[in-house]
């Protein structure tokens, strides 16, 4: 399995995950249709579907394209139903909220705005995580093999003024220390990758993040998420470096 980072920030995100049949599934649309074509090397007929994890344009810029080519895109924030996966690739949608049920994502007026991580399953992997724009994560999970995960903003290189914008970068991302904590309490023996993602241009260090990361996630591979990247995934049982 192969996941590769078509964009991540905030002016979009899109992750590509490709198995040895060629058959892609996308995680978020948040770039013009063009560039995640020519992300897939135009073989949009190998797309099987598409998950979403909220509303926010640069998580969802493409989706409407992608409806009207036919392939199947789950939002779960519009409706959470059930779906089972697309193709080979398993999906159980997450709701990132607190114990009283609220989402712990923003819009940017400070309005609750609902979102979703995902478990993706597939042979050739095993489990997979995906969670973004979250202020935290109340969940443990079992034997994920792969995280990809939000690692926004190191609360050092905040400024004291939190209204507005700022207020929305506090509240609706997670902070490293935050990260850090999440990866810790689900790392086992059959983690193998943790890739953080979504990093504030202004309030992160990459290097600096990883090295925390590092500290936390066993024998695991820590990387930052970048457009271009490549990754390959394996099932714990087949790794070659296990």
């Amino acid at each position: 399995m192969i996941l590769t980072c078509l964009a991540s920030g905030s002016s979009g995100n899109c992750y590509v995950l490709k198995d040895s049949k060629g058959k892609m599934l996308l995680l978020d649309a948040g770039i013009p249709i063009m560039k995640i074509k020519k992300g897939c090397d135009w073989k949009v007929s190998d797309i099987v579907g598409c998950v979403v994890t909220h509303k926010h344009r640069d998580h969802s810029e493409a989706v409407s394209d992608l409806e009207e080519m036919g392939i199947p895109v789950y939002k779960p924030y519009e409706d959470n139903s059930y779906i089972g996966g697309y193709g080979e690739f398993g999906i159980v949608s997450v709701p990132m909220t607190d114990v009283h049920g609220h989402f712990k994502h923003t819009d940017a007026d400070g309005t609750e705005c609902p979102c979703y991580g995902f478990i993706i399953k597939h042979p050739e992997m095993e489990r997979m995580l995906y969670i973004t724009d979250t202020e935290f994560v109340r969940w443990r999970f079992k034997d994920i093999s792969h995280i990809l995960v939000s690692c926004n903003y190191q609360k050092q290189y905040i400024s004291e003024d939190v209204t507005g914008k700022r207020l929305h970068v506090i509240k609706g991302h997670m902070e490293l220390e935050t990260c850090a904590g999440f990866i810790e309490a689900n790392t086992t023996y059959a983690l193998q990758n943790v890739i953080i993602c979504h990093l504030s241009a202004n309030n992160a260090v990459p290097e600096e993040m990883v090295t925390r990361i590092k500290e936390v996630a066993g024998m695991a591979n820590v990387d930052v998420a970048e457009a271009g990247k490549t990754w390959q995934l394996f099932n714990y049982e087949t790794c070659p470096f296990l």
